[in-house]
């Protein structure tokens, strides 16, 4: 027997993912997803009601805008005036229950407070799809709220709360949320008195949300009940919907013969040092290349961040490395060495990471030391502008003589083992014994330890030459809190760049950071080609993805900063990231991630195994998630990076919204690296990238710049962000622009 089918309407939110999950880990269905506008029956009704008739049920899903406006609600709009011998039932989540109230002639109006990311009780009948919930939470995502009547339910009235509402007493009210004393009574559940139409306001796919699996239960036997007792002309079989199920997908695959890695193990006498020895190294690859160097940031000779920093990586590059280029003002992808063009081409962002993978794909290597997670491989970044096209997003003036994809191939490479204190020599070229016994020779000489070079003098010209304003940047923030209000996001990451000149050579600098602010994902990167260099000094704490060989992927999003201040104590900063505004800047995305991730073809169950912990560092205490899943097929991990920029963390949620919200607000300035992703994509299979934030960039000989901001809620106070955009710029500023 054929399973039932959900149809799953998409009104371009962040969270969509998550609930197609919902159903389909819960329920014995299949699921369909189209968008709010869908160009087969945005302007053909009679298109559209046959497509519905190949469906047993639908899902309204939310999304930002008002139910009034036709753009933000699209299709779902359709499905209140089916006629009644076509009538499917239907469960409105957010924007679609305001949908659902706005037909039957409830209000929809503006709450005096927003609730984005809050999880609150609910008092629910008890019945319908709340029949045994029990005590239930509910994590909100809304500005707006559905008014059944003109003066809705008084606070203290509690005899009421059930009885049939709306112009003509069709809606039902099911739940309520009635602890907001801000706001009043808030309807959280409702359905039509004798048509199959359900809805709810809150999010119950929600990692935060309890009982959603009980709910579309409940409400899916209240489908199967309705469908039994009405019948509708169905097609005699369903009509392809131009679409490969994850379980009949093939990968192509690509039969050659594999590298071996060639690799020594080297114990040191004393525990090494990532930049000691990348200053051993230096011009064994070439004068003109400077060595790249992913690092994972050691105090007290222990990593900062056992989880995530246990290896350290220096990349070394020649004339002869790969360089993979794409400029997103022009679209012009180039596959090049120092001196000589491989390929260059028009290129979309898909094309962009499908040649990525390719040429990853044609130095693929086996037999390198096991535990090890980086053998050789592409190392570099992708802006946040790169980022934006994977969203359809418009993007910002940018420079078209600037790369927004940067990768270059490392054949020759350095992994410490800072637990072990082993140091791997490792080499992807054929016959090359050579060079890996010359490398382990110079790493074994005396004097590898010494310290690293003064910046001397030469930072006397060093200074801040641009920055934001206290005044226009709270204006900003204020100006983010009025979109919220609207209904437009839920969250926007507003940020805002420094601009600092100094004519100190990068590596001098990068050593006085990792001293300063030592990081799980410092980074030192210079990359030139073509007459244009870029220099990165970075020491990240946050995670954008990894994925290991076998093909399970994680995410750590950083959500609240509390600096350290000498009377800021452990227990008081723990005590203001468990603030309800904290949390719920956490909340949203680590729910944004699960909708990205979920969207992965072959991801297997979602999972987070931790959920707004606390983290020390140098300089500051963080509020920090994690999110996993398994993909069934490893080859497929390319995908979850495509399908999760621009970095969740750096822009807020429903993620396409917002980005196009910030274009403005921030006034159409591209913020190039920062808030885009660096790291590499292992020979190997794996990969790991950090989102590129407590960063500085230069191109060429132009100013560094420093991006700084934070997520901006309907709770933030603007002083507050203001605060927060220094806390997060001091320490690279305090490099760049102090004298010795």
């Amino acid at each position: 027997m054929p399973r039932a089918r959900i149809l799953f309407i998409d009104a371009y939110d962040s969270f969509s993912n998550n609930i197609t999950a919902l159903l389909k880990d819960h329920l014995p269905v299949t699921v369909e997803s189209i968008k709010i506008d869908d160009s087969r029956f945005v302007f053909n009704d009679d298109a559209f009601q046959n497509f519905l008739n190949k469906f047993d049920a639908v899902v309204a899903g939310p999304g930002p805008g008002h139910p009034a406006d036709s753009k933000d609600v699209g299709l779902i709009g359709n499905l209140w005036l089916l006629p009644e011998n076509h009538l499917l039932p239907t469960l409105g989540i957010c924007l679609g229950f305001q949908s659902l109230g706005l037909a039957f002639g409830a209000n929809v109006e503006r709450l005096r407070e927003p609730r984005h990311g809050l999880v609150t009780p609910v008092t629910h009948c008890n019945c319908d799809v709340f029949a045994g919930s029990g005590s239930v939470e509910a994590t909100q995502y809304h500005s707006l709220h559905v008014r059944l009547d003109e003066h809705d339910l008084p606070s203290n009235d509690s005899d009421n709360l059930w009885a049939p509402r709306g112009q003509s007493g069709e809606l039902l009210p099911l739940a309520w949320d009635l602890s907001d004393s801000r706001n009043g009574p808030i309807l959280m559940g409702m359905r039509h008195h004798s048509k199959p139409f359900w809805g709810v306001q809150y999010h119950p796919e929600s990692v935060c949300s309890t009982r959603g699996r009980q709910l579309i239960e409940e409400w899916w036997r209240g489908v199967c009940q309705w469908n039994a007792c009405h019948t509708r002309k169905l097609p005699d079989s369903p009509v392809d919907s131009g679409r490969t199920s994850p379980e009949t997908a093939t990968d192509p695959g690509r039969t050659r013969e594999q590298r071996k890695v060639c690799w020594s193990a080297v114990k040191l006498a004393e525990k090494p040092d990532s930049a000691d020895i990348l200053e051993m190294l230096r011009g064994t690859d070439g004068p003109t290349c400077e060595p790249i160097l992913l690092e994972s940031g050691v105090r007290n000779c222990k990593p900062v961040n056992p989880e995530t920093g246990r290896f350290s990586i220096i990349c070394l590059q020649d004339t002869k490395s790969i360089h993979v280029r794409w400029y997103a003002s022009t679209r012009c992808l180039t596959v090049s060495t120092a001196t000589t063009v491989l390929d260059s081409r028009s290129a979309s962002i898909t094309e962009v990471f499908s040649a990525l993978e390719a040429v990853t794909d044609g130095y693929r290597a086996v037999d390198g030391p096991a535990g090890v997670p980086f053998w050789g491989g592409l190392v570099g970044f992708v802006s946040y502008e790169a980022g934006l096209e994977t969203i359809d997003v418009h993007l910002a003036s940018i420079d078209p003589a600037r790369p927004d994809v940067w990768f270059v191939m490392a054949e020759h490479s350095v992994v410490i083992d800072h637990v072990d204190s082993l140091v791997y020599v490792q080499s992807i070229r054929d016959n090359d014994e050579p060079w890996l016994s010359s490398a382990v020779r110079r790493l074994q000489q005396p004097g590898l330890h010494r310290p690293g070079p003064s910046c001397g003098e030469r930072i006397r010209e060093a200074g801040v030459i641009a920055g934001p304003e206290k005044q226009a940047y709270c204006d900003k923030v204020e100006r983010c809190q009025s979109h919220l209000r609207a209904g437009s996001s839920y969250e926007l990451c507003l940020t805002d760049q420094t601009l600092v000149r100094s004519s100190i050579d990068a590596w001098p600098l990068y050593r006085r950071l990792r001293e300063a602010n030592p990081a799980p994902f410092g980074a030192f990167m210079s990359l030139s080609a073509d007459g244009t260099c870029v220099s990165v000094i970075g020491s990240s704490p946050e995670r954008f993805l990894s994925w290991s060989r076998d093909g399970k992927c994680q995410f750590r999003p950083i959500k609240g900063t509390v600096k350290k201040t000498p009377g800021m104590t452990r227990a008081k900063a723990e005590e203001i990231l468990s603030s309800q505004k904290e949390r719920a800047e956490n909340l949203m995305i680590v729910d944004l991630i699960r909708h990205d991730l979920s969207g992965v073809q072959g991801i297997e169950s979602v999972q987070v195994p931790k959920l707004m912990v606390i983290e020390e560092y140098e300089t500051v205490y963080q509020l920090v998630s994690v999110i996993e899943g398994q993909l069934s097929n490893p080859a497929r991990c390319m995908d979850a990076l495509a399908r999760s920029l621009p970095p969740g963390s750096m822009t807020g949620a429903p993620k396409k919204r917002s980005c196009e919200l910030l274009q403005t607000i921030e006034g159409g300035r591209g913020r190039g690296l920062y808030s885009g992703v660096l790291g590499y994509f292992d020979v190997g299979g794996g990969a790991d990238f950090s989102v590129v934030i407590r960063t500085a960039f230069k191109w060429d000989d132009g100013p560094w710049r420093v991006g700084a901001g934070g997520a901006i809620t309907a709770l933030s106070r603007p002083d507050d962000e203001w605060e927060e955009m220094l806390a997060k710029r001091e320490s690279l500023l305090g490099v760049l622009s102090s004298f010795p």
